[in-house]
Parts: structure tokens; sequence; C-alpha cells
């Protein structure tokens, strides 16, 4: 295995940490993104039907 001391492996880790955080994030930010999407598409179809029905 490759012989590095101690502070190399702190600064790996805290770099392994940010890049944890940023996948799961972006990941996450992506499912937010498109509920929003899906959840505006039902409205604007359900205002359009009801709009439909009460004419």
């Amino acid at each position: 295995m490759i012989d590095l001391d101690q502070e190399t492996w702190v600064y790996l880790a805290i770099i392994a940490v940010f890049l944890a955080y940023f996948l799961w994030n972006s990941r996450r930010a992506k499912k937010l993104r498109k509920d929003r999407k899906n959840r505006n598409f039902r409205k604007r179809y359900f205002e359009k039907k009801h709009e439909n029905s009460q004419q």
C-alpha cells in the first residue's frame, strides 16, 4: 500500500467527505427539482380540467 503520513490521510479524508456530500446533495437536488416539476404539471392539469368542466 502507499506509505503516506498522517496529515496526508487527513487531507484525503476531508476531500472524500466533501465529494460524498457534493454527490449526495446534487442527487437530492435533482430529485427535488423533478418532484417540483411533476407537482406543477399536476396542478396545471387539474386547473385546466376544472376550467373545462365549468364550461
